[in-house]
């Protein structure tokens, strides 16, 4: 190694570790904003508190975010990619093992206290603030559109009648509304009243799959 590589490598580890705090940093802030958001709400969380709680000072909160909204959009756009990850871990070969990965995934949102304010509280906002509902909108899309390609090998088995009516991005869609309002139902109602498997059973009947399950 000459002595110009080596200057060069001295210089960049600084700047690597600089990266990687920075990194941290982040990450901390949009954990803690997710605590606060989703206990206080969007109007009455502060960047001071969300500072507190993350352990940083204000000012490094204005490093990484412009803005209480800046921050709150960053959120929903992280909550994108783990909603997308987590979809991608429900997909297996047997269609069998995806509807019941399915039905887990909506028992573990649904049971999780912080899920359901934070979801509340980003619908909300939604509905008041319509500039960002076309960003929520990308969200859901972006979700739909990565669940017909990754389903789409189940659609095979659906029944001629099902796929004549409707067209497989349609039924993605109404699948997702179906699985965000059983979420919420069992918040409200309770396990007994929506069972684990119950996505599953109705999302069978509507495509007319056979449930081999009850065989």
């Amino acid at each position: 190694m000459t002595q110009g590589d080596e200057a060069t490598r001295t210089a960049r580890a600084p700047l690597g570790r600089r990266a990687a705090t920075k990194a941290r940093t982040r990450e901390a802030l949009l954990d803690a904003a997710r605590r606060v958001f989703a206990e206080r709400g969007y109007g009455p969380a502060s960047v001071e508190e969300i500072a507190r709680t993350a352990g940083v000072s204000v000012g490094s909160v204005y490093v990484h975010f412009a803005s209480k909204e800046a921050l709150f959009t960053a959120l929903v756009e992280a909550q994108t990619s783990a909603d997308v990850s987590a979809m991608a871990a429900v997909v297996h070969d047997d269609p069998d093992e995806t509807f019941a990965a399915l039905d887990r995934l909506v028992g573990d949102i649904a049971d999780s206290r912080e899920e359901a304010l934070l979801d509340a509280e980003i619908w909300l906002y939604a509905v008041r603030h319509p500039e960002f509902a076309d960003r929520l909108a990308e969200h859901e899309v972006r979700l739909a559109r990565f669940a017909n390609e990754q389903l789409s090998h189940d659609w095979d088995a659906m029944d001629p009648a099902v796929r004549a009516a409707v067209r497989d991005d349609e039924f993605v869609i109404a699948a997702a509304a179906f699985f965000h309002g059983l979420i919420r139902l069992r918040r409200v109602l309770g396990e007994e009243a929506v069972p684990t498997d119950l996505y599953s059973r109705v999302l069978k009947l509507l495509l007319r799959l056979p449930d081999r399950s009850a065989t």
